[in-house]
């Protein structure tokens, strides 16, 4: 019996794979620490998102969509860590969000969404960079106020949206807890910590660059104000001008991609149902390459942003496609720019950067 078994096995261990069976290996090998974070933020939207889709209120899907990018702060290996940071992240994100709710009767935009667009963005932006959390910079909390204030809910706030919001970015939480985690290690490296005068620094640039993209945007009548701001804060999470113009091209890109696939989704021209489900389903592929190739990440988180925009709002149409398009280009251009001007020593950031380093390095080994 034990020479037959282990026969058994060595013709196991020779009989060649398929070559589909060894591609799926050699994708999941390389994209494994992607696709657990993926996972948890795509079950964050989904089940949610299912729930909304089977009672039929795919009108609140905008409001679980930002809960669900709670997910998104879940990528530390450690359970301290990983709750620590999801629960800054949500602290960002319910704050920014139920701020927008609050004040979309009020038909937020020109001057008042552009002073609450600055004002969440160096807000997010301090927190980000004072405790390290990824992704790092404001982009989604201003986009959160930003979309979710502009969504038209008649005279009083939309209380079931923010229901399903705050109910979706809790459970998105609860996921993070749920997962297996690492060991933490008898060493640990001890986290960069950025100055203060770097950190207010950035967000003294979020400040003037987001009023000056908005500005431009109030004067030239742009509708939807909120896709210049988001735009001209995509690049500043970048710590130099080269690493801005590659964030900036890297959202062009991306958003012009997301826009080509969204116009053949629209060319079939699927129920509501079927469009819910695309954007649960846009959701993982959104997270699993954020980190990897931000470029692709957002040729699929366009769609699901402008998708899950018209469902809440039917009767922006096609208009919302050319306003997104122009809006980011105009954003990223004035923010690389603005950024430029405003930041006359980029170097500072990278000098705090190195003596923080060197402090740390400078500590007992096992304090790190």
């Amino acid at each position: 019996m034990g020479r037959s078994t282990m026969l058994l096995t060595a013709i196991r261990k020779s009989t060649p794979k398929p070559a589909s069976l060894i591609d799926w290996q050699r994708f999941a090998m390389a994209h494994s620490p992607e696709i657990r974070p993926a996972v948890r933020v795509g079950l964050g939207l989904g089940i949610p998102g299912s729930v909304l889709l089977a009672t039929g209120r795919t009108d609140l899907l905008a409001y679980a969509v930002f809960g669900s990018i709670v997910g998104m702060y879940g990528r530390a290996p450690h359970r301290w860590q990983r709750l620590k940071n999801q629960l800054l992240g949500a602290a960002m994100m319910l704050c920014a969000g139920i701020c927008g709710i609050a004040m979309a009767p009020l038909g937020l935009h020109g001057w008042v969404l552009l002073a609450g667009g600055m004002f969440w963005s160096a807000f997010s932006s301090v927190i980000a960079d004072r405790y390290g959390i990824k992704p790092g910079g404001a982009f989604f909390p201003l986009f959160a106020f930003g979309a979710l204030g502009t969504l038209p809910v008649g005279e009083l706030p939309a209380v079931d949206g923010l229901i399903a919001f705050v109910a979706t970015a809790l459970f998105s939480v609860l996921l993070g807890q749920a997962d297996r985690f690492e060991a933490m290690g008898e060493r640990r490296r001890g986290a960069t910590v950025i100055p203060w005068p770097a950190i207010l620094r950035r967000a003294r640039t979020y400040l003037l660059v987001i009023f000056l993209a908005g500005a431009v945007g109030i004067l030239l009548h742009v509708e939807h104000l909120q896709w210049i701001l988001a735009g001209a804060a995509v690049p500043l999470a970048a710590g130099n001008a080269r690493g801005r113009l590659r964030r900036g091209a890297h959202r062009l890109a991306g958003t012009l991609a997301g826009i080509g696939a969204l116009l053949g989704i629209s060319y079939l021209a699927p129920s509501e149902p079927v469009i819910g489900c695309l954007i649960i389903l846009l959701m993982f592929p959104t997270e699993a390459y954020m980190a990897r190739n931000y470029g692709l990440a957002l040729s699929f988180f366009t769609p699901l942003i402008i998708l899950m925009l018209q469902l809440a709002n039917p009767k922006i149409g096609s208009q919302l496609v050319w306003d997104c398009a122009m809006g980011n280009l105009l954003g990223v251009v004035v923010g690389i720019a603005a950024a430029a001007v405003f930041e006359r020593r980029p170097s500072s950031m990278k000098a705090n950067l190195g003596e923080a380093r060197k402090s740390n390095s400078s500590m007992n080994p096992d304090e790190k």
